[in-house]
């Protein structure tokens, strides 16, 4: 069975992080259903922001990092998802570098980019609904 969902990094940072326990909660359902994908482009930005917001964190990132590989199929990026992802950006608005997560998905065959910071609802080309997990 294909994947469903394409995680954005935030659902990763709500994971493992202790700023809300009920979107913690929410995330680690999301990345134990079997039903998500993420990108290495997810990764990078997850381990950005543990880096500079969670510094206290960063010496057990390698560890964190081999968890999610272990929870979820992490996808890489391809040439194609970056003329995609322009393309989505110059056409919607969106940062280009979320414009390469929804790019990256399409690619997929995912329905839904599970994200708190896009647009909730944005349905992109018939193909891709951005839904934010934590206010269902």
């Amino acid at each position: 069975m294909p994947v469903k969902y394409f995680i954005d990094t935030n659902v990763l940072i709500y994971r493992y992080s202790s700023q809300d326990d009920r979107k913690r909660a929410i995330a680690a359902r999301l990345l134990t259903s079997g039903q998500c994908v993420a990108s290495v482009q997810s990764l990078n930005e997850f381990s950005n922001v543990i880096r500079r917001k969670f510094p206290a964190q960063f010496p057990g990132l390698a560890a964190t990092l081999e968890d999610i590989r272990a929870s979820l199929p992490i996808e890489s990026l391809r040439v194609e998802d970056t003329l995609a992802a322009v393309d989505i950006s110059q056409r919607h608005g969106f940062q280009y570098f979320d414009s390469l997560m929804l790019a990256c998905g399409v690619r997929l065959g995912c329905q839904v980019v599970l994200s708190e910071d896009m647009q909730h609802g944005f349905v992109l080309d018939n193909r891709l609904t951005i839904i934010n997990p934590f206010i269902l």
